[in-house]
């Protein structure tokens, strides 16, 4: 099987896998709108991002290193150098948060969120011990595990998560579930890699480290850098305009993300070890052509979230405060669109050790992010999380234009962008048509527009992509059609 077979194959396994999953996850969340409150949503967002900030201080391209070096004989080595340093120092940097994370809380306009550090501090720890098992099988191409991990993961979280808070636990309901979802996910992974793979001891040498710090370093400050342009808008919200208004962003960000996150980033995830396969000479190709697929993939998802959000949320939120999330909703689907772009240039770019670039274009991702909010916070929430589209647009484009004199064709990379755009404002066009002239005619059920809108415009979409995206059609389907086939 070739390796273009094996990623679509990878992809197609997680991505379908993890939607599965996260579908139960979105609905489960959904339905706990019934039981909290958005400011309760709001604290345990908040001491979320600080715990998870806590982990990723001390996330230094570990598992990129292994996956990238950690091949032929010194795969053992690399591998227990890499579980060495997630284990030690995310015990530090988490268990420090842990102790201290609530005297940041008030500075936030949430003190309450102090009580839910802790747990979320924990669980993030359970979850980094899982890191190393699912990249070894990921460096030997092995995606089905960490499928089950996500969607088996999802389902154990809703389930616990429901139950505590229809009981009455309150935000404590989601702590608890983010830790009983991490052990699920261990044991699944530890399960599925082995104990031997990831941690036969060696002896820890010098050179070996200052290798994976030359490597990981970089890496680790855009790592930083990306998760905080992910995350840090929520404390930046709940600084600006309360808890309250944070958990209606959060709920809005989360059902903005799911394209990205359950279809570009599965896919991301495939496209690192492939492109660490590939020669050298042959990656600028697979970049091209990764680049255009994915596009084709995405761009409806996030375009066709945005447009349908006002009678998705009318349909699925109670009539109160949650009716906020609409508009949010329509303003940050954008991001899912710019994002994964930037996955597959990194995917690219570490392929080829080049992370100092990937790290300069998330330092300037997060510094457009949040100097923006804090520009735009005058004129209210919604023109805030605009913030969030200006950031990532520019920082996509950036990563575009700097990676084209290397070897990529900047047409093959344009036309891979501009035409599953062209592709997406004929669906736009289609869609609003739609719902106008229903509206004019008085069916203004939130259902049937629904329905109308999506139907409508997967059809164009559909269509237009077939014109306007041929050769990407053409070959998205091949790939499809090889990937379903067994050997």
């Amino acid at each position: 099987m070739s390796l273009a077979q094996k990623a679509a194959r990878g992809a197609l396994w997680t991505v379908v896998s993890s939607m599965g999953g996260r579908a139960i996850g979105v609905i489960g969340t959904l339905v706990m709108t019934r039981f909290l409150h958005p400011e309760q949503i709001g604290e345990v967002a908040d001491a979320t991002v600080l715990a998870m900030t806590a982990n990723w201080i001390t996330i230094w391209g570990f598992g990129q290193y292994a996956v990238v070096k950690g091949r032929g004989p010194d795969a053992l080595e690399v591998t227990w150098h890499a579980t060495v340093a997630y284990a030690v120092l995310g015990a530090i940097s988490l268990g420090l948060m842990a102790m201290f994370g609530g005297l940041i809380t008030p500075y936030l306009d949430a003190p309450d969120a102090a009580a839910y550090v802790p747990g979320m501090a924990l669980a993030l720890y359970i979850r980094r011990l899982a890191a190393m098992p699912e990249r070894v099988l990921t460096r030997q191409m092995k995606f089905r595990a960490s499928g089950m991990a996500l969607a088996l993961g999802e389902m154990v979280y809703t389930a616990v998560a429901l139950s505590l808070a229809a009981y009455g636990l309150g935000g404590m309901s989601i702590v608890i579930a983010n830790i009983v979802q991490s052990i699920a996910v261990l044991v699944i992974l530890v399960k599925a890699a082995g104990v031997r793979s990831w941690a036969t001891p060696s002896r820890l040498r010098m050179e070996r480290i200052k290798d994976m710090l030359k490597y990981g370093l970089p890496l680790g400050v855009q790592g930083i850098a990306s998760q905080a342009a992910r995350y840090w808008d929520r404390l930046a919200i709940s600084y600006f305009f309360g808890p309250a208004a944070t958990g209606a962003y959060n709920m809005a960000y989360n059902l903005a993300d799911v394209p990205a996150i359950q279809v570009g980033e599965q896919i991301a995830l495939v496209l690192m070890p492939s492109m660490a396969e590939l020669p050298s000479e042959r990656r600028p190709r697979a970049l091209e052509r990764s680049s255009a697929l994915l596009s084709l993939i995405i761009f409806p998802l996030a375009v066709g979230l945005g447009l349908v959000a006002d009678p998705l949320i009318a349909l699925l939120l109670p009539s109160n405060e949650w009716q906020a999330v609409a508009p949010l909703l329509t303003v940050l689907a954008c991001l899912s669109v710019f994002r994964p772009v930037t996955w597959v240039l990194s995917a690219y770019m570490e392929a080829e050790s080049k992370t100092n670039r990937l790290m300069l274009l998330e330092i300037a991702k997060v510094a457009i992010l949040l100097g923006g909010m804090a520009l735009l916070q005058p004129y209210g929430l919604i023109w805030t999380a605009g913030a969030v589209g200006i950031a990532f647009g520019f920082t996509a484009i950036a990563g575009v234009l700097m990676i084209m004199r290397e070897g990529p064709s900047p047409a093959r990379l344009m036309i891979g962008f501009f035409q599953p755009a062209a592709a997406c404002a004929v669906m736009g066009g289609v869609v609003w048509l739609v719902h106008r002239g229903l509206t004019l005619a008085g069916i203004d059920h939130p259902a049937i527009l629904l329905v109308a809108m999506i139907v409508t415009g997967a059809i164009a979409y559909v269509l237009s992509a077939l014109v306007i995206a041929r050769e990407a059609t053409k070959d998205l389907l091949q790939l499809l059609k090889k990937a379903l086939k067994k050997g």
